[in-house]
C-alpha cells in the first residue's frame, strides 16, 4: 500500500509538471508569434528597404516596405538577382565591396544611386553587415537602404548656392538679428581687406564709418524688417586702410524653415568704377558745355558782325543773340544729364528766369516730367520766345502782368494725355497780329513736330493763351519704360 501511495503521488507531481510545462510552452509559443508579428508589422511599416541576401549577394528576402519603396510588386520577379547589379557607376562597386566585408563579418555602409524596379532614379543610404549562423560565422548578409533622394536634392541646391555665393564677385554676407556676422564670401573679404581675418567677433556696424552706423541700425535695418527689403548707396570702410568704398547696400531677411527672423542677408556691388565713371563723365559733359558754349559765342560774334552796318539789322542780331543765349540754357540742362533727358521745371526756370521773377511775375507748376533729350531744346526755343514776346508786347512789358506756365498729366503711361498751357494775363489788350513772324512759327510749327500733338496760339484780348496737347509717351520718358 505505502507503494502505490508513494507512486499515486509520484504520478500526480509529474501530471502537475507536465501542465505547468505544457502552460509555459503555450505561453513560449504565443510569445513567439506575438514577436513575429511585432517584427513582421516593423518591416511592413518601415519605409527602409530591408533585404536579405546570400553569401553570394543574391536576393533571399525583401520587406513589405522596401518592395514598395523600390517599386516592386510581385518580390519573385527579383528572388535570386544579384544585388549589386542594382547599383549604377560607383555604387556597383561599393555594393560589391561591402559583401565582400560581409562574408568577412565587417559591416560597411555607402551612400549610391540606384533606380527603382520601375526606373525610377533614386539616392539611398546603405548599410550592410553580416548575419551569423549557428557557429557564429557570417550565413547571410542584411542590407538596409534609406531613400534619401530628397536630402540629397536638398543638399545639392545648397552646394549649388554655396558655389554661387564664393565664386561671385558681389560682396555676399549674413548676420544674426543682434547684428553678429556668421558669413561672408571670399569677394567680401576682398573689397574690405579681410582676407585670412576673423569675421566671429564682427558685427554689421564695423562695415560702416562712424557717420553711416546710425542710418544702417535705425534706418535701413527697421526697413528690412518693415518692407522685406532696403536698396541703397553707402559706403564700407576697408578694415586696414580705412579707405571708403562706394556701394550698393542690398538688404533682406533670412529667415528659418518656419519663416521666424533669424538674421540678415546682403548682396552688396562695389560701385567704385561706377562712380568714378560717373565722374568722369560729369568731367567731359562740363568739357562738352564750355566748348558749346564757345561755340555758341563765336556764331554770336560772326553773326553781329556779318549783320552790322546792314540797315534795320540790328533788332535781328539781338534776336539772334537772344535765342543762341536760349539754346545754350537747354544745353546746360541736357549736359548736367549727360544728354539723357531734362526736367521740365528745371529746364523751364532757366529759360524763363532772365524775364521775369519765378514765383512773382512767372509761375510754375505742374507734376514732375521728365521730356526726351530730342525735345529739350525746341521746347527751351519755344519758351524763350514767348517769353519775349510777353516782355515786348504782352503780360511781362508793364508791371502788374503775370504769366504762368503750367502743365498736367491725365492717367498713366505712354498713351496718358499730357497738356501745357503758357497764359498771359494783367498786361495790356492783345490783337492778333497781321501776320505771324519767325517766333511764332517756331512755337507752333516746332513744337507740334517735335510734340507730335496740337500746338495752337489764342490771342484772347485779356492776354496771350498757348497750349500743347501730346501722348506723354512722344513727348517724355514715362517711368517703367
Amino acid at each position: 500500500m505505502l507503494g502505490i501511495v508513494m507512486l499515486t503521488a509520484e504520478l500526480r507531481e509529474s501530471l502537475r509538471r507536465a501542465r505547468r510545462l505544457n502552460e509555459e510552452l503555450i505561453e513560449s509559443e504565443r510569445q513567439a508569434v506575438e514577436r513575429q508579428a511585432f517584427l513582421s508589422g516593423v518591416l511592413a511599416s518601415s519605409t527602409d528597404c530591408i533585404k536579405v541576401l546570400d553569401l553570394d549577394g543574391k536576393l533571399t528576402f525583401m520587406s513589405e516596405g522596401g518592395q514598395h519603396v523600390m517599386e516592386i510588386s510581385d518580390f519573385n520577379e527579383v528572388v535570386g538577382c544579384p544585388w549589386p547589379d542594382f547599383w549604377q557607376e560607383a555604387g556597383n562597386a561599393e555594393a560589391k565591396a561591402a559583401i565582400e566585408a560581409a562574408r568577412r563579418g565587417e559591416a560597411r555602409s555607402f551612400i549610391g544611386k540606384a533606380d527603382t524596379y520601375r526606373g525610377t532614379p533614386k539616392w539611398w543610404h546603405v548599410a550592410v553587415s553580416p548575419i551569423a549562423g549557428p557557429d557564429g560565422r557570417p550565413d547571410r548578409i542584411l542590407s538596409v537602404s534609406r531613400d534619401i533622394t530628397n536630402l540629397r536634392a536638398s543638399e545639392e541646391e545648397r552646394d549649388r548656392f554655396v558655389r554661387l555665393a564664393e565664386n561671385s564677385t558681389d560682396f555676399i554676407g549674413m548676420a544674426r538679428t543682434d547684428g553678429s556676422v556668421f558669413y561672408v564670401n571670399d569677394a567680401a573679404r576682398r573689397l574690405v581687406g579681410l582676407e585670412g581675418g576673423d569675421i566671429t567677433r564682427l558685427t554689421i556696424a564695423d562695415f560702416f564709418p562712424p557717420e553711416q552706423v546710425e542710418t544702417v541700425m535705425h534706418e535701413v535695418l527697421p526697413a528690412v524688417d518693415r518692407d522685406g527689403h532696403w536698396v541703397g548707396e553707402l559706403d564700407f570702410r576697408h578694415f586696414r586702410t580705412g579707405e571708403l568704398i562706394p556701394v550698393l547696400y542690398s538688404v533682406f531677411p533670412v529667415t528659418d524653415a518656419t519663416g521666424t527672423l533669424i538674421g540678415y542677408g546682403t548682396v552688396t556691388r562695389d560701385f567704385r568704377e561706377r562712380r568714378r565713371a560717373e565722374e568722369d563723365m560729369r568731367l567731359m559733359n562740363g568739357e562738352l558745355a564750355h566748348r558749346l558754349k564757345n561755340v555758341l559765342a563765336v556764331v554770336q560774334s560772326v553773326a553781329a558782325q556779318t549783320l552790322r552796318g546792314i540797315p534795320g539789322a540790328e533788332a535781328a542780331s539781338q534776336n539772334l543773340s537772344a535765342r543762341l543765349v536760349a539754346l545754350g540754357a537747354a544745353t546746360d540742362v541736357l549736359t548736367g544729364r549727360s544728354w539723357r533727358s531734362a526736367d521740365l521745371c528745371e529746364l523751364a526756370t532757366r529759360a524763363l528766369s532772365p524775364h521775369g521773377r519765378i514765383g512773382e511775375r512767372i509761375l510754375l507748376s505742374g507734376p514732375s516730367v521728365t521730356l526726351k533729350p530730342e525735345l529739350t531744346v525746341a521746347f527751351a526755343l519755344a519758351l524763350h520766345e514767348l517769353a519775349t514776346n510777353a516782355a515786348k508786347y504782352g503780360a511781362l512789358s508793364n508791371e502788374t502782368g503775370h504769366v504762368t506756365l503750367a502743365w498736367s498729366i491725365d492717367g498713366d503711361g505712354n498713351d496718358a494725355p499730357f497738356a501745357i498751357c503758357w497764359r498771359e494775363e494783367g498786361g495790356p489788350p492783345v490783337t492778333p497780329p497781321q501776320r505771324k513772324g519767325f517766333g511764332s512759327v517756331l512755337i507752333e510749327r516746332s513744337l507740334r513736330s517735335y510734340f507730335s500733338g496740337k500746338a495752337a496760339t489764342d490771342y484772347r484780348p485779356e492776354g496771350l493763351v498757348f497750349e500743347l496737347e501730346a501722348r506723354l509717351g512722344d513727348a517724355a520718358i514715362v517711368t517703367g519704360n
